[in-house]
Parts: structure tokens; sequence; C-alpha cells
């Protein structure tokens, strides 16, 4: 459970990383890169604990990378995508409405 709290919030940080990056870039992929490097760490400490269930070695890796880790990537992935959206449309709406008005008024 701890491997895929880890896991999982390591992934929506990445996601969040790509689809809303900040001022200082250089920085950021620097944690992202660490935060890569921990999660292949806990992704194989996940499949050495599949192994010790009995999983065969060929369906631990399915069940690791198609169970969790591109299905939270991916719709982490959505889920900041659409919530910058949302965060931009007023913005979006403001400008508009301020500049029809700066129109109206010449």
């Amino acid at each position: 459970m701890l491997l895929t709290g880890i896991l999982f919030l390591g992934l929506n940080f990445i996601a969040q990383s790509i689809t809303s990056p900040k001022e200082k870039k250089s920085k950021r992929v620097g944690y992202v890169l660490i935060v890569t490097a921990l999660l292949t760490f806990v992704v194989q400490q996940q499949y050495q604990g599949l192994l010790a269930l009995g999983f065969s070695s060929g369906s631990g890796p399915r069940i690791i990378l198609g169970g969790l880790v591109f299905p939270v990537f991916f719709i982490s992935l959505v889920y900041y995508r659409i919530k910058q959206h949302r965060m931009e449309k007023p913005q979006i709406r403001e400008k508009i409405e301020s500049e029809g008005a700066s129109h109206e008024s010449r």
C-alpha cells in the first residue's frame, strides 16, 4: 500500500509538471528526474513483491504497468489539463470583455 501511494503521488507530480510548467524549468526538470528514479525503484520493489506472492514473471509487469502506472499517469494528465483549461477560461473571458469594453469606449 505504501509503495502504491508513493507511486500514485509521484505520477501525479510528473503529470502536473508536464501540463503546467512553472518559471523555474530547470529546477522542475531536476525534481521530475529524481522522482522518476524513485518511482523506478518503487516499481522494482512492487515487482519483487508480486514475485514473492507467486505471480509469474510475465504477468507481474503487466499487472503493475497496465493496472496502475499507465492508467494513473494518463488520468492525471487529463485531469491536470482540464483543470488548467478551466482556470484559464475565466481569464480569457475577462480579457475578451475588457477588450470589448475598450473598443466600445472609443
